[in-house]
């Protein structure tokens, strides 16, 4: 299995952009389908984490290379 981290360092900056909007699109949406607020599907749903955890992965790939820490590796995964 490919860790996630491999696939965000080769996205671009766009990408990553996108995928940080989604994933606070599908909370937001969760939140508002089920009457819960974001603490409350934190202690109860398990997918809620999963995207809470992507988010936070996205965001920390854009900060680093927003701080010059990390490029984009535009090598592919599998040759």
């Amino acid at each position: 299995m490919i860790p996630i981290q491999q696939i965000l360092v080769r996205c671009t900056e766009e990408q990553l952009e996108s995928i940080l909007s989604s994933c606070q699109t599908i909370m937001s949406h969760m939140e508002f389908v089920t009457g819960h607020t974001s603490l409350q599907l934190a202690g109860d749903n398990e997918q809620y984490w999963k995207i809470y955890g992507l988010n936070c992965l996205v965001f920390t790939e854009l900060a680093a290379r927003a701080q010059g820490k990390t490029k984009r590796n535009p090598n592919p995964l599998m040759k």
